[in-house]
């Protein structure tokens, strides 16, 4: 079972609330289905180099985006997947501590304080 947490993706057209997988393998800020991403309208920006759990590296699509997170607004970076699974990664997750309930599977978040 995956640990989920709750975002909102705002494109030039559309915004849509989502519940994503916290994916600590994935280095960027979100991935979002192919779907979505059309129907919110998202600004295509360029691409970059990936490279997969298995190895494989391919060069993929990246849009601009908004995404709310834990009350916080974000301009980010954004990939596309064919898969239907929206992802969170470590890239949205800097500046916050992040509790996983081991048996729940419920997520937490606080933000670090900084000195």
């Amino acid at each position: 079972m995956a640990a989920y947490a709750e975002i909102e993706v705002i494109g030039l057209r559309l915004s849509e609330k989502l519940t994503a997988i916290i994916d600590t393998g994935f280095d960027g800020a979100i991935c979002l289905p192919i779907s979505i991403a059309v129907t919110l309208g998202l600004e295509l920006v360029g691409w970059e180099f990936v490279q997969y759990a298995d190895g494989r590296i391919a060069r993929e699509l990246l849009f601009r985006g908004t995404v709310q997170f834990q009350d916080s607004i974000f301009e980010v970076n954004i990939s596309l997947t064919e898969s239907n699974e929206a992802l969170i990664g470590l890239e949205m997750l800097r500046g916050y501590k992040m509790v996983l309930d081991g048996d729940t599977h419920q997520v937490q978040f606080r933000r670090k304080q900084t000195r």
